[in-house]
């Protein structure tokens, strides 16, 4: 081959290449283009959830809004509060979840209390279908934020006034708790009509490090599910629709969904702990042992429902716990998991305890070096931490090669992967 083949076939490997990465920075680009209305205009359903008051999407519905926007600035924003709008207060039918449904023997509720699917992901669709059937509207997706959201974005944005008051950081959670027990929808549809203003205004205008400052304030948001977008907006905030449930075909998984059952507001007081202890048996199969511990900070008692979703085919054995004031357990199915549901009284200062002990088919898989048992332990959206011990015990004669999260008292503020190599 001469010398000036090799040369131009090098240029067009090298053109290649150079395709290749301008394609992997374009198409996250145009997905954030198309996402603010850059490459047609854009309509949005925003939704603010008070995750002092947790639902399984992170928290109760307090104020929705139609934003439209047009190459990438708002064109036209509408708020309404939960509590006095016609719109959010018609009934609609609920499609699940079963375990909720069947529990409390409901099939339909208020658009603004109908946030009872496991998670964002599930509810977000539901929404946009249930606007359009009761207002006429059709929206393109739907924008989540809570509270501790509003808070973060604030940083970035600096203070804004909303209803006469000046509304910063330090005060956002107050003033929103404030509105929302006085019914003061009005101000706190002000509150997030002046913070969206706000947000676009720094997307436009601001500068390069400040818009990067936003962006991964979002990101981080997005990943400890406190501010969601549905559908997803590309590789720029992959996985911000909220999805609870574990994407790991093989992997054994937990998800504890929490209602607030209309208790005021006492999440912010509650204290979270995940004890599971597996027992790994030679055939693949698994015997689970999980707690979960609520501690209760506040001098008000708390009204939960909590419901543990884990892998299809889990048998419930037994069920222990610490407090006369339980109703359940009730245990439900489907093709993809099984859930273990139960609503208890926590008292004021006060510590509960529930213990399910089950069993779970095929859990370990072999792959390369040796026999692999993952866990994921999925973070219900709007609550700000859990603490997670983790126990593994290996099938007897087993030799441990590696372990990941395997311990006590690990804090997490998003989701946790557990992992155990043995051979």
């Amino acid at each position: 081959m001469c010398a000036s083949h090799k040369s131009h076939k090098g240029r067009w490997i090298a053109l290649a290449a150079l395709g290749i990465v301008l394609a992997a920075l374009l198409f996250p680009m145009i997905d954030g283009l198309s996402a603010t209305g850059f490459l047609g205009d854009k309509t949005y359903l925003v939704v603010l959830q008070d995750n002092s008051e947790i639902r399984g999407t992170g928290g109760l519905i307090s104020v929705v809004g139609v934003l439209t926007i047009h190459n990438g600035h708002i064109a036209q924003v509408h708020y309404y509060y939960s509590h006095t709008s016609k719109e959010l207060q018609t009934f609609v039918p609920l499609d699940g979840p079963e375990s909720f449904m069947t529990f409390f023997n409901v099939d339909s509720a208020r658009l603004f209390d109908s946030n009872n699917q496991y998670d964002f992901a599930s509810f977000a669709p539901k929404m946009q279908s249930d606007w359009h059937n009761t207002t006429g509207q059709q929206v393109d997706g739907v924008i989540g934020l809570d509270f501790t959201a509003a808070q973060a974005i604030l940083n970035i944005t600096g203070p804004i006034t909303a209803s006469g008051d000046v509304i910063t950081s330090r005060n956002v959670f107050h003033r929103l708790e404030y509105y929302s027990a006085t019914n003061k929808g009005d101000r706190m549809a002000d509150v997030l009509s002046s913070l969206t203003y706000s947000a676009f205004t720094l997307v436009a205008d601001a500068s390069v490090p400040q818009k990067l400052a936003l962006y991964n304030t979002l990101r981080t948001l997005a990943n400890e599910k406190h501010f969601f977008i549905y559908p997803e907006v590309g590789p720029l905030l992959q996985n911000a629709d909220g999805q609870n449930q574990s994407r790991a075909p093989n992997a054994d998984f937990i998800s504890v969904v929490e209602t607030n059952l209309g208790n005021g507001k006492s999440d912010f007081g509650i204290g979270r702990a995940i004890d599971y202890s597996v027992q790994l048996q030679p055939d693949g199969s698994a015997v689970s042992n999980l707690t979960l511990t609520y501690t209760n900070g506040d001098w008000w008692s708390s009204d939960l429902f909590a419901e543990a979703v884990v892998p299809h085919g889990a048998t419930l054995l037994a069920m222990y716990n610490s407090t006369d004031q339980l109703i359940g357990p009730q245990v439900t199915y489907n093709e993809n998991f099984t859930v273990f549901s139960s609503r208890f009284i926590l008292q004021p200062y006060s510590t509960t305890r529930i213990t399910y002990l089950y069993t779970l088919p095929d859990r370990v898989y072999e792959n390369g070096i040796g026999s692999h048992y993952d866990l994921n332990v999925i973070k219900q959206g709007g609550i700000d931490r859990y603490t997670l011990n983790a126990s593994v015990q290996l099938p007897a004669g087993a030799e441990l090669i590696h372990a990941e999260n395997v311990g006590s008292n690990l804090v997490f503020t998003d989701d946790a992967h557990v992992s155990v190599v043995y051979r």
